[in-house]
């Protein structure tokens, strides 16, 4: 049940980015940064960023993403990709955040790793556990959907993320 009254609008993105009045303050910013480089990158996209309640067995999935639960995930290395889409899915996540700008802004990250780790992960989008997965670098986002799956090898993943890098470099 959605409750507007629990809610900000963001200042920059008005209703496309709503905050819980009762979200996790260790993670706020981090979660704003992020959610305002989704919404420049998507613009169809509409974001909350949910709620966080100190209750025993209760998951604290950060972002509602058009109406799909997801976490972001401040991804410490390339290697850190199964780990980010374990922890998601045991969250309930239909949607993953690879958020690689909280510890590795100011490194080039290596996109065949990305790739590799994004592409193991094929069973996820398969089953329809995960629908989707966003990348973040340098303040950028691309997204990887099932359908990059038709592909029989990973550089259709390894062209997004080489994508997102050319952004950058623009």
């Amino acid at each position: 049940m959605f409750d507007a009254k629990k809610f900000i609008t963001d200042s920059i993105y008005g209703e496309r980015l709503l905050i819980s009045k009762q979200a996790d303050k260790t993670e706020l910013e981090d979660n704003i940064r992020v959610a305002r480089i989704l919404l420049s990158c998507f613009v169809d996209m509409n974001i909350r960023i949910n709620e966080h309640l100190l209750v025993f067995g209760h998951k604290n999935p950060e972002y509602t993403i058009n109406e799909r639960l997801a976490d972001r995930k401040g991804v410490e290395s390339e290697r850190g990709v199964k780990s980010a889409f374990r922890k998601a899915k045991d969250q309930g996540c239909q949607v993953v955040v690879l958020d690689f700008d909280m510890h590795m802004s100011e490194k080039a990250i290596q996109t065949r790793k990305i790739a590799s780790g994004i592409y193991g992960r094929h069973e996820d989008f398969a089953s329809g556990i995960v629908s989707e997965c966003y990348v973040v670098h340098n303040g950028i986002a691309v997204v990887v959907k099932p359908d990059v799956f038709a592909s029989p090898d990973k550089d259709t993943i390894k062209h997004l993320i080489e994508e997102l890098l050319e952004k950058l470099r623009t």
